[in-house]
């Protein structure tokens, strides 16, 4: 070994042993990462922030993990000499976006349970928490944030108001400025004209939006101009939309709150009304067609929506939003090619031809052909117009879900974690509901030890070339999809294997994949044990692809991998509030060196 990673190794389990005799309590990687928060507002609307880091155990500004109770956290500050205690609330409301409540930084208690008296759902003034967003600027790996959809997409006109109280008319009255999300579905660039003021330009990214209480949607915007033009750099909007007439409303608050001076999506701060601009008509061929997709597939699924013979993609590679009409002949609901066109929300249009795949009631896949053309050919559905290697398969799980899918494991299995030493794994169904199954990561030599608890909710399974593929929907965190492929040995041993958000096809997955014995039939039959963060309402796919347990020895940011566990020692050197990701090869060092350091404790 290398004296410098025995160094540092070293000198991690040194500053780390100080907390492995605690009980285990740790962030999901979800949740961890750099952020910032508002820390105060001038007179003139000027946004000030400071920065949050949080590590697999702790926020160091607040204190160390010391207790999970559901949603709820305690946190333990020794930086006043002696121990106090407070509750956290965290509610993961997208990607980028984490909501806090606590009854207030400025108050800390020196018994544990006095603390947990003030959590949500223990509080009897839980409606009085001070509300904190986090808005993330670097995930755990010091990588930038992943980009999200917006939900409002194509091109619109608007007007805008400013409610600063200093006049009564509006800034914009006439619906000369534009908003659209071209190129990319995760910006929304608006551009303000003929206003009060002078014309200028802002770009925004969009960082999630989730559902609310009331059901009211909220956006959280990041405004990316650096001129100083800008009081806040993070936004937060409610906004409502017109079934019929497709016009939105949208307000934002005056800071960086979802509260100050916002009440829904016509009362805010600052109001803006966007009028969509009349889209072109389609072209004869496709006006006129019969074709229509077939009814297995008509509803919503995680980026799509299938209506008759229309459908809307949204594409998580290019951050496109597409229209797409089925052309061509009526091939009925047998059929799995589909001539089609369509058109972005920036108006580029074009013909191809799409696949889609039944996989089972709740499970679709397609992919497109590589081919296009300015016009509607046969050719462009030849089986060599498609990319025939098994990654090229977009899966798709349902969201309107009418009938539950059982999963493909009943009973208790158990394992060991490939590659790393004392970690051990349960797989569980639930005797009760068939279609949930949890996934427990623990100390081999204590049990009750826990690392990590996970809920999955089975949509369907279906076997190719020997091997079982599983989708599933993570349910105790983020509502995220992920698909799993299995080798089922005899009826006691299974193998089973991470495939990524799109069910990646594998040759073998006995060399690296998990094996697990039997133990038992369904232990699960009381209520769930596992508490979840409050999931975010939008089902959209993470766009970050996932990785594959074995790349590192310990979990890394990315999330929603069941056998790649969540291990309560931490993960990273906390350094002037800036989380250094442990290489894999001292990771593994680490984590063996902790296992033996809580034997010892």
């Amino acid at each position: 070994m290398q004296p410098g990673k025995v160094h540092l190794l070293l000198l991690l389990l040194g500053l780390f042993s100080a907390h492995q005799c605690a009980a285990s309590c740790f962030f999901a990687p979800e949740v961890q990462g750099e952020f910032v928060m508002q820390s105060s507002v001038s007179a003139e609307w000027q946004v000030q922030y400071s920065r949050v880091n949080i590590t697999g155990e702790s926020i160091p500004i607040w204190g160390i993990c010391h207790k999970r109770i559901g949603n709820n956290v305690i946190l333990m500050d020794d930086s006043g000499g002696g121990n106090c205690f407070r509750c956290f609330h965290l509610s993961l409301h997208s990607i980028n976006v984490l909501q806090v409540r606590t009854e207030g930084l400025d108050k800390c208690y020196t018994a544990e349970d006095a603390a947990i008296h003030t959590c949500p759902g223990n509080s009897k003034n839980s409606n009085d928490l001070q509300e904190i967003l986090l808005y993330k600027t670097k995930q755990i790996s010091g990588e930038d944030t992943k980009q999200d959809f917006c939900p409002i997409s194509g091109r619109y006109t608007f007007t805008y108001n400013l409610n600063e109280g200093t006049e009564d008319r509006s800034e914009c009255p006439e619906p000369f400025s534009e908003l659209d999300n071209c190129p990319r579905g995760s910006e929304l660039n608006v551009k303000f004209r003929r206003c009060s003021f002078e014309n200028h330009d802002i770009k925004f990214q969009c960082l999630g939006h989730w559902t609310g209480p009331g059901r009211q949607k909220y956006l959280a915007l990041l405004d990316t101009r650096s001129d100083g033009g800008r009081r806040a750099q993070y936004r937060c909007a409610l906004y409502e939309e017109d079934a019929r007439s497709g016009v939105i409303r949208m307000a934002f608050s005056s800071d960086s709150t979802c509260t100050s001076g916002l009440t829904s999506a016509t009362r805010g701060f600052e109001t803006m009304v966007l009028n969509p601009v009349p889209k072109t008509k389609w072209p004869y061929p496709v006006e006129t067609s019969n074709c229509h997709f077939p009814r297995w597939a008509q509803g919503h699924w995680e980026n799509l929506h299938v209506n008759g013979n229309q459908l809307t993609y949204r594409d998580q590679k290019s951050f496109h939003v597409s229209t797409v009409r089925c052309v061509g002949n009526n091939l009925g609901d047998d059929s799995e090619k589909f001539g089609i066109y369509t058109r972005n929300q920036c108006g580029e249009d074009r013909y191809s031809c799409m696949q889609m795949k039944k996989r089972a009631n709740n499970v679709m896949e397609l992919k497109m052909s590589q081919l296009t053309s300015d016009s509607f050919k046969e050719t462009l559905c030849m089986d060599n117009a498609f990319d025939q290697t098994g990654s090229a398969w977009q899966t798709q799980g349902r969201i309107d879900i009418m009938q539950e899918s059982p999963c493909p494991i009943s009973g208790e299995y158990l394992g060991m974690i490939p590659d790393i030493d004392g970690l051990c794994a349960k797989l569980y169904s639930d005797c009760n509901n068939p279609e949930i199954m949890f996934f427990t990561v623990f100390d081999c030599s204590m049990p009750t030890d826990v690392f990590e608890e996970r809920e999955y909710r089975c949509l369907g399974q279906w076997e190719e070339n020997g091997f079982t593929y599983t989708y599933t929907q993570r349910k105790d965190l983020g509502n995220s999809y992920e698909c799993f492929v299995g080798l089922i040995v005899s009826k006691d041993e299974i193998y089973i294997k991470e495939a990524g958000s799109h069910c990646t096809r594998f040759k073998d997955i006995t060399v690296n994949g998990m094996r697990l014995s039997k133990r038992g039939e369904a232990v699960q039959c009381q209520p769930r044990t596992t508490t979840p963060y409050s999931p975010r309402v939008p089902s959209m796919r993470p766009t970050s692809p996932t990785t594959s347990w074995f790349s590192s020895k310990l979990p890394q940011p990315t999330p929603t991998k069941p056998w790649k566990p969540i291990t309560a020692p931490p993960k990273t050197q906390v350094k002037s509030g800036v989380s250094v990701v442990v290489p894999g090869f001292v990771s593994f060092l680490l984590a063996t060196g902790l296992l033996l350091l809580r034997a010892l404790c």
